[in-house]
C-alpha cells in the first residue's frame, strides 16, 4: 500500500482504495506484463481487491478475501422491514461495535495529521496504538502470546515507527471516507475466508447478493489478522480457492 511500511509516501492526497487498485492494475499488466491474474486481501486489502475486480474484472481470474469491510448499505438502511434478520442482527453487532472500538476510525478517518504528530513522536504511544488492536482483535483468548511472539508484534511496529508512516497510513482511512466512489456488484469469482473472532463478521445472504460468491469457509479459529495468526489456514484456503480455476484452465 502507499504510505505503509517500506512503500514510497504518497506526495499528494487522493489514494483511497480505487486509486490504489488502479496502482495495482498497472503493476500487473504494464510493469510485470501479466494478462490475467487473482486477487487476494483483508481489511484495507480486502476494499482494494473489491475495487480491482470492480474495474478491472477482464483481468481478474478471481478474488479471495478474508472480509469485505463495514457494509454501509446495512448500517444506514432506514427502512429496516426491507433487511433480513441476519442484516438487522449484523447492524446491531456494527453499531454496538463502532461505539466500543471505532474510535480509532473515527480520527483517522477526519483528523490523522493530528494523531500522526503524537504517534510519530512517541514510540510508546505508537505501540500503544498498534497493539490494542491486535489484543482486541485477535483470537488470543485474552493474551497475546498465545498467538504471537513479542518479534513478530515488534517488527510490526517498528516497520511504522522506522519508516515514519503510521501518519500516511492512517491517511488512507480519511481518502477512502471523503473521496472512495461507491462499490457496485462484483461479478468476478470470489472466495471468501471468515476467522470466528474477526471483526463484522458478514451475512452470508448479503455477500451472495452483493459478490459473485462460488466458496465460503467458515474457519475453525483465528481473527482479523488473518495470515499472521493462522498462515496455514489461510494459505491452505487461498490454494483450494483457486485450483478450481487451475482445474478448469486445463479442459
Amino acid at each position: 500500500m502507499p504510505g505503509f511500511g517500506f512503500s514510497s509516501i504518497p506526495e499528494y492526497s487522493g489514494y483511497n482504495n480505487s486509486r490504489v487498485a488502479d496502482l495495482w492494475a498497472k503493476l500487473m499488466t504494464e510493469k510485470l506484463g501479466y494478462t490475467k491474474f487473482a486477487a487476494a486481501g483483508g481489511d484495507i486489502g480486502s476494499g482494494v481487491t473489491r475495487y480491482l475486480a470492480l474495474n478491472y474484472s477482464d483481468l481478474l481470474v478471481g478474488i479471495h478475501l478474508t472480509d469485505i469491510g463495514i457494509i454501509r448499505e446495512i448500517l444506514t438502511s432506514t427502512n429496516e422491514n426491507s433487511l433480513s434478520s441476519q442484516e438487522l442482527q449484523y447492524k446491531k453487532t456494527v453499531q454496538q461495535w463502532m461505539s466500543q472500538e471505532g474510535g480509532y476510525m473515527s480520527i483517522q478517518s477526519t483528523k490523522p495529521l493530528t494523531l500522526a504528530y503524537g504517534l510519530s513522536d512517541s514510540p510508546v504511544g505508537l505501540a500503544a496504538w498498534i497493539i490494542e488492536k491486535f489484543h482486541s482483535w485477535s483470537d488470543c483468548n485474552g493474551n497475546l502470546e498465545n498467538t504471537y511472539s513479542m518479534d513478530e508484534l515488534l517488527t510490526n511496529i517498528m516497520i511504522y515507527w522506522l519508516t515514519n508512516t503510521i501518519g500516511s497510513s492512517a491517511r488512507m482511512y480519511y481518502e477512502n471516507t471523503h473521496s472512495l466512489p461507491p462499490m457496485k456488484e462484483i461479478k468476478v469469482p470470489t472466495g471468501l475466508a471468515l476467522f470466528p473472532e474477526d471483526i463484522l463478521l458478514p451475512p452470508k445472504e448479503w455477500a451472495e447478493k452483493k459478490l459473485n460468491v462460488i466458496h465460503w469457509t467458515e474457519m475453525s479459529r483465528g481473527g482479523h489478522f488473518t495470515a499472521m495468526e493462522e498462515p496455514d489456514l489461510f494459505v491452505e484456503d487461498v490454494r483450494k480457492f483457486y485450483r478450481t480455476f487451475r482445474s478448469a484452465n486445463k479442459h
